[in-house]
């Protein structure tokens, strides 16, 4: 038995025995170090001492031996539990109604996340972060930096959701939302835009694009030095840096002409 610790590459796919096995993690979690535990019957995959998969070992003794040479492999302790959720034959978690579980996602362009074959919008906010999505039967919780993000109805069916790779429970309760960002300064200059049809509106000439979705919002543009922050109510949709220094017209009703 040996364990040791690897990165997942950009192809999701951890070599173990040249021409017989390579295993594949699933793309959420590229760039994320586990740890193998591994033997002649089994192969244990873990994340933060969690269970991610098991796959049965095809290696031979001189594998072993290959395998200690390329990562290091040291002795390996007690073979890793069970994972938190229970599985049928099909590899499908069995989940039973209001079972808190969580999958790790990450957030791709437009703030869009893939999950149990569908595609679900989490914020622009989180692009590019690996966030975890908490489900408890009627609810979808974001969660970023051990910080609440969003909630919103569960848009996934439990059906679907066994189906999805990554689940475990959640034991500790669910963490605060993060702390609002400070105030605005005084005089704050913001200024207020409808988003075309294309997803794009125009500030002080620069084009700004948000995207189709979008598409007749109206938008606040916070005036700063160096980018303009645009929200839409409370939520912050896109920062982007500002290209241009002459005066911003159109402003906020009652904030300037």
């Amino acid at each position: 038995m040996i364990e040791f610790d690897v990165r997942v590459p950009p192809s999701g796919e951890i070599p173990l025995a040249t021409g017989r096995q390579r295993v594949g993690i699933h793309e959420a979690l590229t760039g994320r170090t586990l740890t193998v535990w591994a033997n002649r019957r089994r192969v244990h995959f873990l994340l933060d001492g969690h269970l991610v998969t098991t796959v049965p070992s095809r290696l031979r003794p001189e594998d072993i031996a290959c395998l200690t040479m390329r990562y290091g492999a040291r002795p390996a302790g007690p073979e890793p539990p069970p994972a938190a959720l229970s599985r049928a034959r099909s590899g499908t978690a069995i989940l039973t109604a209001g079972e808190p579980v969580e999958v790790d996602r990450k957030v791709h362009r437009n703030g869009i996340v893939c999950l149990a074959g569908g595609r679900y919008q989490v914020g622009f906010g989180l692009t590019g972060r690996t966030i975890t999505l908490r489900f408890d039967g009627h609810r979808m919780h974001a969660i970023a930096d051990d910080a609440l993000m969003k909630t919103w109805p569960c848009p996934v069916p439990a059906d679907r959701l066994g189906r999805s790779t990554g689940h475990g429970r959640r034991r500790p309760p669910l963490p605060p939302p993060p702390l609002p960002p400070p105030p605005l300064p005084a005089g704050a200059i913001r200024a207020q835009r409808k988003v075309h049809a294309s997803g794009r509106f125009t500030i002080n000439g620069q084009f700004i694009k948000l995207g189709p979705r979008h598409a007749g919002k109206i938008v606040t543009v916070v005036i700063e030095d160096t980018h303009y922050p645009v929200l839409h109510g409370e939520d912050e949709l896109a920062v982007r840096p500002r290209k241009s220094r002459g005066p911003i017209i159109r402003l906020v009703k009652g904030m300037g002409t």
